[in-house]
């Protein structure tokens, strides 16, 4: 007897696409300034985050947001057209539901989370702190408590830049560690509907 067994086939994979923008640190500054401006008058959100600051999630309507979020808008339509490459999914027909930034000050960290309600989520890296190492995002396998008895790896990590941006789909957990240094790490986050 022989016994043939052929390549493995990977069921029901998860795609997260990572982009860059080359021209990132033109308008980085702007960003960064604009949004510590708008964190003094604003209060911080309590959602994912544990300790640090969270804004509203509709803070980039703000009419002198516009230019800043012209930019990133353009970061997020290639990223979502690339997105959409060999899926169901239309492009044009996704749209931003809600938008919000995060500031991760020493010892603040995100907790394991979704983005309930959305088809597909999103973070663009602002700022990481280059004096230690950064804490990665660590995605989770959604199921993870049935893989985890015959795989060993139901977490990924992903180490950004600045500049970066991830898409990925929604109901993905997510999570990022304790930030351990004294620089504030600064990331935006949204979420795509399909309409």
């Amino acid at each position: 007897m022989t016994i043939t067994v052929s390549k493995e086939k990977l069921l029901f994979p998860t795609k997260i696409i990572v982009s860059e923008d080359s021209d990132f640190m033109s308008y980085r500054h702007d960003l960064i300034t604009w949004m510590i401006d708008y964190s003094h008058k604003h209060e911080t959100n309590h959602r994912s985050n544990y300790g640090g600051y969270q804004s509203p999630d509709n803070f980039y309507l703000e009419e002198s947001f516009a230019p800043l979020l012209n930019r990133i808008s353009e970061h997020i339509v290639a990223t979502k057209k690339e997105y959409c490459k060999d899926t169901v999914l239309e492009w044009d027909k996704l749209r931003l539901c809600n938008m919000w930034f995060n500031f991760n000050h020493k010892y603040c960290y995100n907790v394991t989370h979704t983005h309930p309600g959305c088809l597909l989520a999103g973070v663009l890296w602002i700022r990481i702190p280059d004096d230690v190492d950064p804490p990665p995002i660590k995605f989770e396998d959604p199921m993870a408590f049935v893989t985890s008895e015959i795989m060993d790896d139901t977490h990924i990590n992903f180490t950004p830049v600045d500049g970066q941006m991830a898409m990925f789909p929604a109901h993905i957990p997510h999570r990022v560690d304790i930030n351990d240094s004294d620089q504030t790490r600064i990331s935006l986050s949204f979420n795509l509907v399909n309409h």
